[in-house]
């Protein structure tokens, strides 16, 4: 299984979590191997993001993560850069949750419930290999 696969897989999990806002410019041009590697290394950083603060997912396996990202997004130029960005996009999500938490306790479990195991499943998969 791939990085693009398990990532995607991630994404689709995660997606209640960390809804992505797709840029206009990218979308009536193709997109460079640049543009779509710092996509991949932003997408990647909102997923730590949301992995971390909201999914409490161990750090050591988020480091892991973005080693394995670095690793299979060379063409990003500024790989620190885009996934900072992303991280920090994610802060919305992370209040999102916080707030369901206090409002709606069990629409809160349903949500964590559900999008979490998938997620901690999916980093497992990037950074073991798939093993």
């Amino acid at each position: 299984m791939t990085f693009k696969t398990v990532l995607t897989g991630a994404i689709v999990a995660f997606l209640t979590v960390a809804p992505l806002a797709a840029d206009a410019q990218m979308a009536q041009q193709s997109p460079s191997s640049e543009s779509l590697a710092m996509e991949g290394v932003r997408t990647s950083g909102n997923i730590a993001r949301g992995a971390a603060d909201v999914c409490h997912i161990d750090r050591a396996k988020i480091d892991r993560f973005k080693a394995a990202a670095k690793q299979n997004f060379p063409a990003a130029p500024d790989f620190e850069g885009a996934w900072n960005l992303g991280y920090t996009e994610a802060q919305s999500t992370v209040d999102r949750f916080a707030k369901l938490k206090s409002s709606n306790p069990a629409e809160y479990a349903k949500q964590i419930h559900e999008a979490c195991p998938a997620l901690d499943h999916g980093i497992d998969e990037v950074t073991n290999g798939g093993k």
